[in-house]
């Protein structure tokens, strides 16, 4: 045989034996399914089901909500309202939680030991030293309390830092040193819990509808200072101490007829909530786990919500991700019943810098990175709520405006006695309106599959989405995050296969540097999400 028909023959054979091969490969091999071109919308695999997107008023809407009418009236709107402009453009961010706070009394004392400038931070009580109530206090708190249900929110939250000052062990509302755990004798225990209960009823009989009071927040931290050195109020608890006091709870709650849940723990940082080995961490298996001595989870008036703050937790993208998943796996792994809020989060901290120079950053990219760790614990952390802290707050220093506020406010004076004042609307305000004014409360998260950003830390740090359905109205909603320097265009999988839009569209709100919430609409195979933006997208399905 020559050499032309040996070449000849094997490439023949080369040939029947990859086609032979082909004909007996299995019909299920991966390499058969068809690529992913965009953006997969996996409707039917769902996860939590949201409760609510909130802000606390912290201890700075008792002093705004005395202000005149005009000066406060448009800070609940900006807060509060659900309605649109003339262009459809939101006019708030439509809040559907409102937090506020029980207050201690500090404000009542003559001499409170808080430092001059920390005035703002001290809160009056509705209880006095004489077992009196006046539920004229908290004049402030109480009409962002009313604006709030004006606008239509439907569910409150009240939490408190200490007992009031003529409870605590040392006569004030912080921690000094020969005081050790909980700032409250053994024998005020029932008191404070009557107190709580007392002021839970009494905005209950006015209507409001509180899911829960926290008796005990942050109570990891020490809140300890010498006296006229205190800067904000605050006690350490052991859990032993927390778990004496929610049985008293329970049973006065039970007796006065409260239908708000007391809500343990409110943990400081959200790895205090599923590891250590100290007396105040660990405190799913602290209160939740039937061998626990500190077990409360079988009573009647305990919430199901454990709460944490996302403070301290985003050192980096991996440790975001990593206590988020963590915290989901902990809290699955009791058994079901239990779900996650996160009560608290601002700027904190010096992480969200990303290793640039502060002073290089615009007000956008504040934004996105609440927008980031919104993201993270919905996503990761399976959150069925989300809170900002605080709604109000002060500039003093640095690049303070946009960290701790989705309302900057300046009073007229620097302190108490000011009469009135202005303020801002931070753009951090309008990234979590980006969430709160469309995902509802029932919505359902479900999977949205990216595949240019399939590994989660590059997706957080890039570009990430989150999806949200209403069975019942058939909406659907979007909420991405671009934190690339380009825009992106968009494609979606199997539209008209998988899902459909009626008109084939979508309303587009965007919030970047140029833009709040601005709306526009697009049709599904043209929408494109500009750099360094934050953008929700909404439609109804067919």
């Amino acid at each position: 045989m020559n050499s032309n028909k040996t070449v000849f023959t094997l490439l023949l054979i080369a040939i029947l034996w990859g086609c032979e091969k082909d004909n007996f490969t299995d019909p299920n091999d991966p390499k058969f399914e068809p690529e992913i071109q965009g953006i997969a919308l996996n409707l039917q695999n769902t996860f939590q089901t949201m409760d609510h997107f909130g802000a606390s008023g912290g201890f700075q809407d008792q002093w705004v909500g005395k202000w005149p009418n005009s000066s406060k009236e448009p800070i609940a709107k900006l807060l509060f309202s659900s309605e649109t402009d003339g262009e459809g453009n939101p006019e708030g961010i439509g809040l559907s939680l409102w937090r506020t706070i029980i207050g201690d009394g500090a404000a009542d004392q003559v001499e409170s030991g808080f430092t001059p400038n920390s005035w703002f931070r001290e809160t009056e009580c509705f209880l006095d030293e004489e077992g009196v109530y006046d539920y004229t206090k908290q004049e402030g708190e109480q009409w962002f309390l009313s604006k709030a249900r004006e606008y239509g929110v439907t569910k409150f939250s009240a939490w408190a830092t200490t007992p009031p000052y003529f409870m605590t062990e040392n006569g004030y509302t912080f921690r000094t040193d020969e005081v050790n755990g909980f700032n409250c004798p053994e024998e005020n225990y029932e008191a404070y819990a009557t107190f709580l209960a007392d002021v839970l009823k009494n905005y209950e009989d006015q209507g409001y509808n509180f899911e829960t009071v926290c008796a005990f927040n942050e109570t990891q931290y020490e809140w300890s200072f010498a006296i006229g050195e205190a800067s904000q109020s605050g006690t350490q608890a052991f859990n032993s101490e927390v778990a004496t006091v929610t049985r008293i709870m329970d049973g006065i709650f039970t007796e006065k007829g409260v239908n708000a849940k007391i809500m343990i723990p409110e943990a400081a940082q959200l790895t205090y909530l599923y590891e250590g080995n100290q007396n105040t961490t660990n405190q799913i298996d602290a209160f939740f786990n039937p061998s626990s001595e500190h077990y409360v989870g079988d009573l009647d008036n305990l919430s199901s919500h454990v709460a944490g703050h996302s403070y301290f937790s985003n050192s980096t993208t991996n440790q975001s991700l990593t206590q988020r998943k963590s915290l989901r796996s902990k809290i699955e792994g009791t058994g079901g019943g239990l779900d996650y809020w996160q009560t608290e989060y601002s700027l904190l901290g010096a992480a969200y810098q990303q290793g640039q120079d502060p002073s290089t950053l615009e007000e956008i990219d504040y934004a996105l990175w609440l927008s980031r760790i919104i993201h993270t614990d919905l996503v990761h952390g399976n959150a069925t709520g989300w809170s900002f802290w605080t709604a109000l707050n002060q500039s003093t220093f640095g690049d303070h405006p946009f960290r701790f506020n989705l309302i900057l406010y300046e009073p007229n004076s620097d302190g108490p006695s000011h009469t009135d004042g202005t303020f801002y609307d931070v753009k951090n305000l309008w990234a979590l309106g980006n969430f709160s004014r469309f995902v509802r409360p029932g919505m359902v998260r479900f999977e949205v599959v990216d595949p240019d950003f399939t590994d989660d830390n590059e997706a957080a740090e890039n570009f990430m989405i989150s999806g949200y359905t209403d069975a019942t109205s058939k909406e659907i909603v979007l909420v991405l995050i671009n934190n690339l320097e380009e825009s992106r265009k968009l494609n979606f999988e199997g539209y008209a296969e998988l899902f459909e839009l009626e008109n084939d569209s979508f309303d587009v709100y965007t919030t970047s540097m140029s833009s709040n919430l601005k709306k526009s609409t697009v049709n599904y195979d043209n929408v494109n999400i500009p750099p360094k933006s934050i953008v929700t997208l909404t439609g109804k399905l067919e």
